[in-house]
Formats: C-alpha cells, structure tokens, sequence
C-alpha cells in the first residue's frame, strides 16, 4: 500500500500518463503515415523522454570509455540490452529509437499494443519452430536498410540484481548483415543512486501492479550504458562478450541458471 505522499505522486502522475498514452495513439494512428522517418524517429524520442518524466524517470546515458552514444550511430546495427522492466524500451526510444524484438502478446496488449506495432517492433511467436528464421529474415532486412534493432537476449527480464544468460538465436542475423552489435547495461537507481526495485516487471507480477509500482515511487534514476562494439566469430560468443562487458560495466554477477519461463519457450532446432 502507497503513502500518502505515494498516492500524491499517482494523483498527479496518472493524469499525465494517460494524456501521452492517448497523444501518442493519436499521433502514430492519425500523423505517422504522412511523416518521412527522420521525423517519426524525433516525434518517439519526444514523446518517450516524456513518458518517463510523466512516471517520474530521470534518464542518465553514460556511454563507457570506447563507446559513443546511442543516438550517434546512423548506420544499421543492433543493440542487446540486459531486461528488467516494461520501461527499458522508452530508456533506448528516448535516446534512440529502434525496433524492438517483442513477444507477440504485447501487440494484444490495449493502447500499448497499438503503439509499439505502429513505431516498428518486430513480434516473435514465442514456441513456434520456424518463428525465429522468419524474424531474423526481417531484421537482417532492417538493418541493411540502416535501421537500429534493440533486442533482450534473456529472453526474459529479471530484478535487476544480476544477469541471465544471453542466447544468441537473434544475433545470427547481425552477422549475416555484417552489423555491429552494441552491448546496452540498464539499471534504476533510486534518488540516493542506491539500487531500486520499484521499475522491476518481472515473473507473474500484473502489467498494473508494475504500473502502480512505478507512478507512487519516489523518483527513479534510469541509467543507460552504452558499450564499445562486441566482437566474435559467432553469435553465442558475440551474446557472451555482450553479457560479461554489461555485467563488468554495472557490477551485476551472472547467473547461468535459465528461467523455466524461456526453457518452455524454447525449441530444439532453435539455436542458442
């Protein structure tokens, strides 16, 4: 249960939240189709940095030493991020904005749903055999176009207090188009920079309760750390160098134990 001054801060932040949610349905249903993509890209920018002021996010980017930031690059290339919450996604859209890899519920989901379809996320059918050929198809097509694709490999989000491990199924199609691939650390602080739970998304917990979770917290630091380019010959190496350069950057140890959520959701034949 909130605090009196947790149920202030959802007074005022709700509101604001659901004018942006509407705005944005709007703006992607009605003005997208008549903008150029340059412009689409500044509009999401925009309209995530002020999603997050509305849920009381402050957004830090702290690129690492050899590492430029995100929103430098023009050319195609792929960012793998550590997950940890429905937020990460306007982290990166802030600063730079992709197409997501999603589970294909999410297009289902009401008002979200039509917005992350309507600015360029990819869906994977979780559980289908040839669901993650047919999408790596469609992002090496993306990225020889010059597009920027942002993806989650565990497969999952966890509570932020260590890594999963990263499978490297979506990475083949980064190698196949000869794309860079950009190792992404996300974590929340809170305002003494300690560690928060308050963004974490995780397990069975309800869209809402997360929601809830989020708009009665005192304000959330959100950090962003882009890394140097990972390198390898194949795509679970280039996954693992990935996930050792986040974890060394954010001090999260790694936990090789696969959530039972992902091993159901996997398929012989499906790579790792």
């Amino acid at each position: 249960m909130a605090s009196p001054m947790g149920w202030l801060r959802l007074a005022g932040r709700a509101p604001l939240l659901a004018f942006l949610l509407a705005a944005g349905l709007f703006t992607v249903v009605v003005v997208f189709p008549a903008m150029g993509r340059d412009a689409r890209e500044r509009v999401v920018a925009r309209w995530s940095r002020l999603l997050l002021g509305a849920c009381g996010v402050r957004l830090r980017e702290h690129p690492a030493e050899g590492a430029e930031s995100l929103a430098v690059r023009r050319d195609g290339h792929m960012l793998l991020a550590n997950h940890v919450s429905w937020l990460d996604v306007f982290l990166v859209m802030a600063i730079a904005p992709a197409h997501f890899v999603a589970k294909a519920e999410i297009a289902r989901w009401p008002v979200l749903g039509t917005l992350v379809s309507r600015v360029g996320t990819l869906f994977i059918e979780r559980g289908k055999r040839h669901a993650v050929h047919r999408l790596n198809r469609r992002i090496v097509q993306a990225l020889h176009e010059g597009r920027r694709v942002a993806v989650f490999p565990e497969g999952t989000t966890s509570d932020g207090s260590r890594l999963l491990p990263f499978h490297g199924n979506l990475v083949e199609a980064a190698l196949h188009a000869r794309a860079p691939v950009i190792p992404v650390g996300l974590r929340y602080l809170d305002s003494d920079h300690r560690p928060t739970d308050a963004a974490v998304f995780i397990g069975s917990m309800a869209f809402v309760t997360s929601l809830y979770r989020v708009l009665t917290a005192p304000s959330i630091v959100a950090e962003v750390h882009p890394l140097p380019p990972a390198e390898g010959e194949t795509r679970q190496r280039i996954a693992e160098q990935s996930r050792r350069a986040i974890g060394a950057r954010l001090g999260l140890p790694l936990d090789d134990a696969v959530p039972e959520a992902v091993r159901r959701a996997r398929r012989p034949g499906s790579g790792g």
